[in-house]
């Protein structure tokens, strides 16, 4: 979407390394909204504006680098933001220094210019100037980049949020209060995918990916399996799953559902490779329903090419020789 070529002469001007590395950050999955959609828009509006050249020099090399560090939980990634462009950038200390501070800026929009101040403005464009649906769509991709966080979590803090931009922003209140309003009565609906996961697999992945489609998140529920005498829960997840709501859990899997359910619809997400799966699922879920009646199940069967995988021939492929089952294992 970016072409990060016709910038090059930009790149090599104030003498930045390695300017794939903006590339590859602007293009990372786990980003909804903070992607190259909102990087196209912020430099679009720099090209149209009516600064110099010199200082739209310094807006492009602001776009590029202001979330280019962008993790959901982190609450640095401002700060680590503008110490990467220092870290890939060759210019003089002034420059250095002033694409900094209004990186740095843009942590509470606080501007400490006025080419920061057009800066902030632009950068929060999607709240100040946008009707109720265009700020519905932008709930649900920064609901999809904060799905790591607990709904219940999720639910509170951004109504938190919105409340202070509604307040800053009181010509576009109105609209705000609506997104508001959504959010203090809406119930996605959420997948609940159980399993061990030890480890999690290609097979769990391809699962994962096609419930994601139907649900407008799905948790990762690690739980201990009394059959399964080998599995430890421990926090070494695999990195696919670092952006993804990953909870152990023990105790009965109804209850761990019941729990998600005061502020989301909760549905069962099971995988299935072949007739034998589906028998033994069925034959769980019977007993599933003893305990929680209203129980809904969703199945989701994997490719051809995953119905052969386990996790415990994965285990044993370990023992024979470390890093013969990494071939089954996402990347």
């Amino acid at each position: 979407m970016i072409p990060y070529e016709a910038y090059q002469n930009l790149f090599e001007k104030y003498k930045i390394s390695a300017w794939h590395t903006i590339e590859q950050a602007w293009k990372e999955k786990h980003r909804f909204y903070h992607n190259e959609e909102h990087l196209a828009f912020l430099l679009n509006k720099i090209q149209l504006s009516p600064w110099s050249e010199a200082e739209k020099e310094i807006l492009y090399l602001v776009a590029f680098f202001h979330d280019i560090v962008y993790k959901p939980k982190g609450q640095d990634n401002e700060e680590k933001s503008a110490q990467l462009f220092e870290e890939l950038c060759g210019a003089n200390e002034a420059i250095k220094k002033q694409v900094s501070e209004m990186i740095l800026d843009t942590k509470s929009h606080t501007p400490s210019s006025e080419l920061s101040e057009y800066f902030c403005k632009i950068d929060l464009a999607i709240v100040t100037d946008s009707n109720f649906t265009e700020l519905l769509a932008w709930e649900k991709k920064i609901f999809k980049e904060f799905q790591v966080f607990d709904y219940s979590l999720y639910k509170v803090g951004r109504i938190n949020v919105l409340e202070k931009l509604k307040k800053q922003n009181p010509h576009n209140a109105q609209n705000l209060q609506y997104l508001i309003e959504y959010l203090s009565v809406h119930r996605p609906n959420i997948g609940v995918y159980p399993g061990s996961f030890n480890p999690f697999h290609n097979g769990h992945y391809d699962i994962l990916e096609k419930a994601e489609q139907v649900f407008d998140k799905v948790i990762i529920a690690r739980g201990i399996n009394p059959e399964k005498t080998e599995t430890v829960i421990n926090d070494d997840i695999n990195p696919v799953l670092y952006y993804r709501q990953t909870e152990g859990f023990a105790g009965f899997l109804t209850d761990y559902m019941a729990s998600k359910e005061k502020d989301a619809d909760i549905t069962l997400v099971r995988g299935l490779r072949n007739g034998d799966d589906l028998a033994y699922e069925m034959n769980q879920i019977s007993f599933m329903k003893d305990l929680k009646q209203d129980l809904k199940v969703v199945f989701f069967h994997c490719d051809r090419e995953f119905e052969h995988i386990s996790s415990s021939a994965i285990r044993n492929l370990e023992k024979i020789g470390k890093g013969f089952g990494d071939r089954y294992l996402p990347k």
